[in-house]
């Protein structure tokens, strides 16, 4: 005899719970089912994805992101046409993760929707696969009239880092909406020292928007590029804490030398998420003339920052 009871719900039951003429207890049964191995599991939400009830929907939607597999995502990209916003909202997030090469022309033909959301969530679904038969479809969404389609446009083309893509991307780094121009910033990630794309990323520097400016301080510290070492010093004094931030992080990437001054001035700067970046890229510039400064924030009064001094302290010493 059993201690305890199982209760772990078989599938017959689960089965008979999703077709309950409650919507309650349907709903539950998609969320159950999101836990389930049993192939028969992907049916029944699939099943869900096309209920009366929008809430039905909704919950097989969100329970498709456990499940991987070919069917899944087509009856997800399907669900994105669904007539209630929280039902597309859940499919798109399931089908964001999904990565199955195989939905990949069915989401290349719904970038060319009626719907501006559905070519957005297809192009934001493509992003991950890194498919280079998505670059056409994501190259002529740069023009469409949605701000969302453009901007998801352009994650796929950063995630192909394609050199073919670089025109393209220059003159979206003009668009007039900002949430654009920061994902070019993101976008130009892949650019090299020395090409056409780092003027547009120290232009990005010098935006009127400072999500952009964080942007592209970011990448140019992710590309490494030399050429921007005096614009991030500049952008190490920005109006914007994040800005200065992320610019700070970029001089450390760089090692560059010659910026150990301006980062220095940033470990007193008033906000600890500024002086710990700013003892972090003391530590990776590793310049014995950062000493004095990194002493003189030994007792800083946040523990992190603390740790970083003396990790920074160290490698400034060990380079004397």
């Amino acid at each position: 005899m059993a201690l305890f009871d199982d209760f772990d719900d078989d599938m017959d039951a689960l089965a008979e719970r999703a077709r309950d003429a409650d919507p309650g207890i349907r709903r539950v049964a998609m969320l159950t089912l999101a836990e389930s191995v049993d192939p028969q599991a992907v049916e029944l939400l699939l099943a869900g994805l096309k209920d009366e009830d929008a809430g039905v929907r909704e919950a097989a939607a969100k329970a498709l992101d456990e499940h991987s597999g070919l069917p899944a995502a087509l009856g997800l990209i399907e669900a994105l046409d669904d007539e209630v916003e929280a039902v597309r909202l859940a499919a798109i997030e399931s089908l964001a993760d999904k990565k199955e090469p195989g939905s990949a022309p069915r989401l290349i033909a719904r970038v060319q929707a009626e719907s501006a959301f559905v070519r957005a969530a297809a192009l934001r679904a493509l992003r991950d696969m890194q498919d280079p038969a998505a670059m056409p479809v994501a190259l002529s969404a740069l023009s469409d009239p949605d701000m969302a389609v453009r901007r998801e446009a352009l994650g796929v083309l950063g995630y192909l880092k394609a050199d073919a893509a670089l025109p393209a991307l220059l003159l979206a780094a003009t668009d007039p909406e900002p949430a654009v121009r920061r994902a070019v910033m993101a976008a130009l990630v892949f650019v090299r020292s020395g090409t056409p794309g780092v003027p547009a990323l120290v232009a990005g520097l010098k935006d009127a928007h400072w999500q952009v400016r964080e942007e592209a301080a970011f990448s140019i510290g992710k590309a490494k590029l030399p050429e921007a070492v005096d614009p991030l010093m500049v952008a190490a004094n920005d109006d914007s804490w994040q800005v200065q931030a992320k610019a700070v992080n970029a001089l450390g990437k760089l090692k560059a030398r010659t910026a150990v001054p301006v980062v220095a001035e940033a470990l007193s700067h008033g906000l600890s998420n500024v002086r710990k970046e700013a003892a972090a890229a003391l530590g990776e510039i590793a310049d014995p003339s950062a000493v004095g400064a990194l002493e003189a924030a030994f007792d800083d009064p946040d523990p992190d920052v603390r740790k970083l001094v003396r990790w920074a302290l160290e490698r400034c010493h060990a380079a004397a």
